[in-house]
């Protein structure tokens, strides 16, 4: 069997005087595992940033991994098994696919280990997560949608891509822009597919589909990864006109938001993720009992407020 290398991003701290309002954490000193779906993509760098905000500030031991391979869920799988086997105190992770991680946290659940769901929800019939952290990412897809198809006067042709195929994100945000789709029905939906969250992936898919489909007004893609490839595919095709949106307002789209390249992009708010997902494991680790779903609110980015 050959052997599998991983490279590990941790960040420790140990803040020995973190407080709450009834005094000394019971959580400090905890060891807590942050697993993501990469550390390429901006949206995991700036939830990876709101996470060790969150630790520093309720006294956690926090190690952040993610797989070598973006978006492997076999990599992540054996994340969860080192986790548990270096007996971690809580598991935070955002799940690349969805019922693909299945297995490895239905093992952390029977060791007895706490679980954060962040971002993209677990699948299975069992709950087995204290609490789920992530906005509502229908409402995203459906904002979105809306917005660029009242732009395009109601009319004309649209391109949808999906991000990697299995992840609940994805899938909701899908359902979310083809509900909006239905409301207008002089909106004529072109394409459905996936570039997997990834911008290169994203430029050759829109490239394509821009030759397949010279009519098309406006392209929605479940994140700005891939509507910055859009970007790029439409510029490389020399096209005017279209309209595209995305989800995450990164930085690197909001400037394109500003230079008006991008037309708009939902404010997923990763940071406030990351932070509340880890602020979530302290509240567990010191015996309290969360709501079923914590959910940070969304906004719509634009020209006007970039």
């Amino acid at each position: 069997m050959r052997k599998r290398i991983f490279v590990f991003f941790a960040c420790v701290f140990m803040v020995p005087a973190a407080l709450f309002a009834g005094g000394k954490s019971e959580s400090s000193g905890k060891d807590v595992t942050l697993i993501l779906k990469n550390l390429t993509n901006p949206f995991f760098i700036s939830v990876k940033e709101g996470a060790e905000a969150a630790a520093a500030e309720f006294g956690l031991n926090l190690t952040t991994i993610a797989p070598l391979k973006a978006d492997n869920n076999e990599e992540q799988m054996q994340m969860v098994e080192q986790a548990i086997a270096r007996r971690t105190d809580c598991l935070v992770i955002i799940p690349s696919d969805t019922n693909g991680i299945v297995p490895a946290v239905e093992k952390a659940y029977e060791a007895g280990i706490p679980i954060v769901d962040l971002n993209t929800k677990i699948g299975g019939d069992k709950i087995m997560w204290k609490t789920f952290v992530a906005i509502e990412n229908y409402d995203g897809g459906f904002l979105a949608t809306t917005k660029l198809c009242e732009l395009m006067g109601g009319s004309g042709g649209f391109i949808l891509i999906e991000g990697v195929p299995g992840a609940q994100t994805s899938i909701d945000r899908v359902n979310g822009s083809r509900d909006a789709l239905a409301k207008f029905p002089g909106v004529r939906l072109l394409a459905t597919q996936s570039a997997n969250y990834n911008r290169a992936t994203a430029m050759n898919v829109v490239q394509n589909l821009l030759h397949a489909y010279p009519d098309a007004k406006a392209i929605f893609c479940c994140n700005d990864e891939m509507a910055l490839g859009a970007v790029e595919a439409v510029e490389a095709a020399g096209r005017q006109g279209i309209l595209i949106g995305g989800v995450d307002a990164n930085a690197d789209a909001r400037q394109a938001i500003k230079d008006g390249k991008m037309t708009l992009s939902i404010d997923s708010q990763p940071y406030v993720q990351g932070y509340e997902g880890v602020k979530a494991a302290a509240q567990i680790l010191r015996g309290e009992t969360l709501k079923e779903n914590i959910v940070p609110p969304i906004a719509l980015v634009t020209k006007d407020n970039s």
